[in-house]
């Protein structure tokens, strides 16, 4: 493990290209962390460095990559070497579609009583989770169709990139799924011809089945790929990281070492040296060596910096440029208010710091802040201090929710099945067949379950704000377009269902669906009335901006209300030259942004108490 002990041991930017030279007999590498730690620099970074001796595929899972800002804005030419590719769940998903629908549909009608004109619009719905299933799948065949690259992965913020990696078991349960359609066929035949028969099906689940081994495999083969962290020494992310590693290792997937990102080095003033200390504690307390890439004095926010600050060039003197002004208005307060931005810009502590507020000064009134992350950083804030008691702090364990769904089909699967009246095996076919359909559904469903838990509280009217943390930018615009695409994902799962309609009692699996469509329709309604309203959360650096940007045209689009903008993490004025360096680049960034932002500085140490939480973000008074 990296200990050093004193500031001469920090290693400077060219030690980072030794290390990306150790992994060079590797095949894949995945980076990945909390949002906003720098994973698309250091993926970035890396990709340059092999590309440099090799080809080199540099892909990104998040649906809201900044790969495009880096390197549209360059000054030098992408290198021939290199391919960029971001992920587009949707046209994989046609594409995975076009190439086994068909045997789907036949393994449907032989093994289910599903006909295959009913599984056709089950399978051609926009099923929840296709981005994490369809990332998988196409980091795989990169892999497999460029034997000879290297295979860099910029993955999206920690939750939804554990989904992803969590796939692989998904792919499994489909392929058990077809093969137990398949065996209720070949029992059949041997009934019939008393002889055993395989036909081009049985190849197809055998094709299907020796993809997905070969995939997971690739992934869980510490020679051939490995999982890089990326993290800050700041006490929440640290601790996300470290159960980041331990759910990792647990999927087989070998972390070979982290990177600590913006590592203080060369200080010249006090607020470096704290730093410092901060990342020499950070070091040791996660369970991998730890490599560090030192803070740059310049945004990294092209390919070309990103280049210089690898190749350990000096820095170019900031263009000196006037102050942004930091005049917006508070943000408004609606009784639904999301949270929204670019992962690592601070929605979290935002979040809190309004609802904290808000329940502290109106003692009489009831609030939940509810956070709708997979990663539910959420629940760090509140650790170590209770909140008052009129504010509730709610994170869904959706995965133990999916688990007992599940579990409540399967028994009313069986159920059914004993019900009817025995006809040879074909039931008990029908019974395994129908539960491992049910087992692999996919990994962004368990999503429904914390939109039908909003929708619960925006009925509840004793509820008089709710304040959700959301996701960063895709994963959070994927979750508004949820009540109707979700909606028809329901109905239909909910009609396939009403195949077992007179033997299936009314239960808890028949009221789980009708409140999630009923819930998904209200919470439709909601998001497009002055109810409720979008604080969008930006950091003052170009590529976040241009994010931000996207995001509010989006929101615009959409017809949901924008309530403000914090611009959070803005470097003070202090005597430090590097701050001094990126408050200069940060003036010049905001005012890209069209309009006035609530400008919030970076603390000089991380909050700590509530009392400090409830002081962040301005509210205006009669709120």
């Amino acid at each position: 493990m990296n200990t050093p002990s004193d500031s001469s041991l920090i290693p400077h930017p060219s030690s980072l290209a030794q290390t990306f030279e150790s992994l060079s007999d590797r095949r894949i590498l995945l980076f990945g962390g909390k949002g906003g730690v720098g994973k698309t620099t250091i993926s970035t970074a890396a990709a340059l460095h092999y590309s440099a001796t090799g080809k080199t595929i540099l892909f990104t899972t998040d649906p809201a990559s900044n790969l495009g800002d880096l390197f549209d804005n360059s000054t030098t030419r992408q290198p021939d070497n290199l391919l960029i590719e971001a992920l587009r769940a949707e046209e994989l998903y046609s594409k995975f579609l076009d190439e086994n629908l068909a045997q789907f549909l036949e393994l449907g009608d032989r093994g289910t009583y599903l006909d295959k004109e009913e599984l056709r619009r089950f399978f051609e719905l926009s099923l929840p989770g296709v981005d994490e299933l369809m990332a998988w799948m196409r980091i795989g065949e990169l892999a497999e169709q460029n034997a000879e690259a290297m295979v860099i992965v910029d993955t999206a913020p920690t939750g939804h990139t554990l989904r992803m990696l969590g796939s692989a078991e998904h792919f499994r349960q489909f392929a058990a799924a077809l093969e137990s359609m398949q065996v209720k066929h070949r029992q059949l035949v041997r009934q019939l011809t008393r002889r055993n028969v395989r036909d081009e099906i049985d190849s197809f689940i055998d094709d299907f089945e020796e993809r997905a081994r070969r995939r997971r495999e690739l992934l869980t083969d510490p020679a051939k790929a490995g999982f890089i962290p990326v993290f800050l020494s700041e006490e929440w992310v640290v601790e996300q990281t470290k159960r980041l590693i331990g759910e990792v290792r647990g999927d087989g997937i070998d972390v070979p070492l982290a990177i600590l990102n913006r590592a203080a080095h060369d200080c010249d003033c006090a607020r470096c040296r704290a730093q410092q200390k901060r990342d020499r504690a950070a070091r040791t307390s996660v369970d991998v060596m730890v490599i560090d890439a030192p803070r740059a004095c310049v945004p990294l926010d092209s390919a070309a910096r990103i280049a210089a600050w690898l190749s350990g060039a000096p820095a170019p003197s900031p263009a000196r440029a006037r102050a942004a002004g930091g005049g917006g208005a508070p943000p408004r307060v609606n009784r639904l208010m999301f949270l929204a931005g670019k992962g690592g810009v601070g929605k979290t502590t935002c979040a809190s710091s309004i609802a904290l507020q808000l329940a502290l000064r109106n003692s009489k009134k009831r609030y939940t802040a509810l956070s709708v992350d997979p990663a539910h950083t959420l629940r760090d804030v509140f650790d170590r201090q209770r909140p008052p008691e009129n504010l509730a702090i709610e994170t869904i364990d959706t995965r133990e929710r999916w688990r007992r769904f599940r579990e409540t089909l399967g028994q009313e699967i069986d159920r059914a099945v004993a019900g009817l009246t025995p006809s040879g095996v074909t039931l008990e076919y029908d019974a395994e067949a129908m539960r491992n359909l049910v087992e692999i559904a996919p990994p962004g469903a368990d999503e429904l379950f914390a939109i039908s838990r909003l929708a619960d509280l925006i009925a509840d009217r004793s509820q008089d704000a709710i304040i959700v943390d959301t996701a960063p930018t895709g994963h959070f615009l994927r979750l508004l377009d949820l009540p109707r695409t979700a909606g028809e994902w329901v109905r239909e799962f909910m009609r396939i269902l009403l195949r077992y309609r007179e033997l299936i009692p009314a239960g808890s699996l028949g009221e789980e669906l009708v409140h999630a469509s009923r819930s998904l329709h209200a919470l439709e309604e909601t998001l497009h009335s002055a109810d409720c309203g979008v604080i969008v959360v930006t950091r003052p650096e170009r590529i976040v901006v241009a994010e931000t940007r996207r995001l509010i045209d989006e929101l615009k689009r959409r017809g949901i209300n924008v309530s403000g903008v914090i611009a959070n993490y803005v470097t003070p004025e202090t005597d430090c030259s590097c701050d001094r360096s990126m408050r200069a680049h940060e003036n010049a960034a905001l005012r890209e942004l069209g309009r006035e932002a609530v400008m919030i500085e970076r603390q000089d140490a991380p909050i700590t108490s509530l009392a400090e939480l409830a002081a962040l973000v301005p509210l205006d008074s009669r709120s």
